[in-house]
């Protein structure tokens, strides 16, 4: 079932199944429509960080099956940040673009991926959805840059795909400790709420793409694959391997 867009208030939450999304800042709650996770994203800078929901300027802008938010804050100077969130058209995911200018010397991006606890939930604007109490049930598999999440029970268990940009080793981290971005990334293992994250250098007009999907015939991505994904909210494989286009008839 294709994920739609409905604009009520304060966060983003796409919807599998029911109701669907919320705006202004752009942390990502996914609902299928039981939770299946929160992506939040943040900033270094110099040994410095600042969650992406604290800028203190964020707009945002809705076209169909798209959200864009445009952010500043006197943290990163004269640094713009553009973050794109997209449906995909006939798979059950979303797939999200990060681009941005004049970023100050050295900075990252930082990202936490985790709370998919699939209890249906009651959403509250403005707040961080990704919770500790969401987060125990919650086991990752690390392949490179991306995971699959197994969570739920085993009655009913669920299997969500994650692709994220290259950068630093993906590692699990607490989800007690999420003041800021560093805080939660440099938190440590040695917990019961795991969430997961990792940084990525900044580059002069870097774009860096996320994915959020269930695996399906539709749907089976890796990150080369994202740039058209964004663009055309699919991507088909050829169906013809090029040892069939060379072999004679």
């Amino acid at each position: 079932m294709v994920t739609k867009l409905i604009n009520l208030s304060l966060g983003l939450i796409l919807c599998w199944g029911t109701i669907n999304a919320l705006a202004l800042q752009p942390d990502v709650t996914f609902l299928t429509p039981r939770l299946a996770g929160t992506l939040r994203l943040g900033v270094e800078v110099n040994g410095e960080s600042k969650w992406l929901s604290d800028f203190s300027s964020v707009n945002k802008k809705e076209k169909a099956n798209q959200t864009e938010y445009t952010l500043k804050d006197a943290f990163i100077g004269k640094g713009k940040i553009s973050w794109i969130i997209k449906e995909l058209t006939d798979s059950e995911g979303a797939v999200m673009k990060w681009s941005s200018d004049n970023m100050p010397d050295g900075a990252k991006l930082i990202w936490a991926y985790g709370g998919a606890s699939n209890g249906v939930v009651q959403h509250t604007p403005e707040k961080n959805m990704l919770l500790p109490e969401y987060c125990d049930q919650n086991v990752f598999s690390i392949e490179g840059h991306s995971f699959t999440l197994y969570y739920g029970t085993s009655r009913s268990l669920r299997i969500l795909e994650v692709e994220t940009p290259p950068g630093d080793k993906l590692r699990l981290c607490d989800a007690n400790q999420q003041k800021y971005p560093l805080q939660f990334l440099n938190s440590g293992k040695n917990n019961k709420s795991h969430a997961l994250g990792s940084s990525v250098p900044l580059q002069s007009n870097d774009e860096l793409y996320f994915c959020v999907y269930y695996l399906s015939p539709k749907a089976d991505y890796n990150y080369f694959m994202l740039p058209q994904l964004f663009e055309e909210g699919y991507f088909r494989v050829n169906e013809e391997t090029e040892w069939m286009k060379s072999t004679p008839d």
